[in-house]
């Protein structure tokens, strides 16, 4: 009799054994991943952080099984983390890379591009009745260009660089400020220009509309821009459009001025079934992103084609291959 009841219980685990085994090549003929997602931004309430917040609860919505969250980090330093696969998945811009690395970097990084986030076109924001009319006007102003390090204040430097002038040259007053500081500085009449790039609309611009400075764009020269285009390709020549501000500056017009783009980057060995699912649920839910976070306008499939940034990630490109858009 325990011969009997033995036999049966070993049939049992035998049969156990098969039954995962089974389960284990379903996953695997699936394509199962681990779905556990930390999507690494910039610091709390910068625009890459946001974005990704924004995004997080949509993959949770529309992918089954998955854990998204946003997190804290920087565009720049995202860039090392993500080439040594300590993080996943991260905002970054191909500038960022490009101003640690170098140009010959981009032809070697394992780094993919899954989405467009958004872009970030350059503004040069003074009061509504400055004399300032161009960027030369900036010479002998005190004039804030982004945090010390960042990406905006290499912008400034190398615009200087392609009009062929020197910090000594304009005489001013820079001020490495964060976004916030700017603001509060020149609320308190400390700047008389605040240069930067932004989301559109802009958030200082709505912000600063209401002040009694009030606020107005200065543009760019298209030989400026045509030479900075020409000499940074992380950069593309942009038109900010009046209706981005037509309903609060009064004398909204067109804006000449150029762009850069910043990321939704993974590395090459990130999985492809979890890449493509990413990328379909922010393509067909674009709305509902935007809904949540406005500055994800331009954050599209279409764009994502026109403007890949990196070299394109397998599963993004099975997605747009799908929907007509990449050959």
């Amino acid at each position: 009799m325990k011969k009997i009841r033995s036999k049966k219980v070993w049939r049992l685990v035998g049969a156990s054994f098969v039954l995962l085994a089974f389960l284990s090549s379903v996953n695997v003929c699936l394509g199962a991943e681990p779905m556990r997602l930390i999507m690494v931004g910039g610091s709390s309430g910068a625009t890459v952080h946001l974005y990704f917040a924004a995004v997080a609860p949509l993959l949770n919505k529309y992918i089954p099984g998955m854990e998204a969250t946003a997190s804290t980090g920087g565009p720049a330093e995202n860039i090392p983390l993500l080439e040594l696969g300590d993080i996943k998945l991260a905002g970054i811009s191909v500038g960022a890379g490009v101003e640690i690395y170098g140009k010959e970097w981009l032809k070697k990084t394992r780094l993919r591009t899954i989405f467009a986030m958004f872009h970030v076109p350059y503004h040069i924001l003074v009061p509504k009745d400055s004399p300032i009319q161009q960027f030369s006007d900036l010479k002998g102003k005190r004039v804030s260009v982004g945090a010390k390090g960042s990406g905006e204040s290499y912008i400034f430097q190398r615009l200087l660089d392609v009009m062929d002038m020197k910090e000594s040259d304009m005489k001013m007053k820079i001020e490495y400020l964060g976004k916030g500081e700017a603001i509060n500085a020149y609320k308190d009449r400390v700047l008389d220009a605040i240069c930067g790039q932004g989301p559109l609309p802009m958030p200082a611009i709505l912000e600063l509309v209401s002040h009694p400075r009030g606020v107005r764009i200065v543009g760019l020269a298209p030989q400026v821009i045509q030479k900075i285009v020409e000499k940074y390709p992380e950069y593309t020549e942009y038109t900010i459009e009046k209706k981005w501000y037509a309903n609060v500056l009064k004398d909204a017009s067109d804006i000449p001025s150029f762009t850069q783009w910043y990321y939704v980057a993974t590395r090459d060995d990130f999985p492809e079934n979890m890449a493509y699912q990413i990328t379909k649920v922010l393509g067909e839910h674009h709305d509902e992103l935007v809904t949540a976070f406005k500055a994800a306008n331009s954050s599209t499939a279409e764009a994502t084609a026109k403007y890949p940034g990196f070299q394109l990630h397998p599963g993004t490109a099975r997605y747009l291959k799908e929907k007509g858009l990449i050959k």
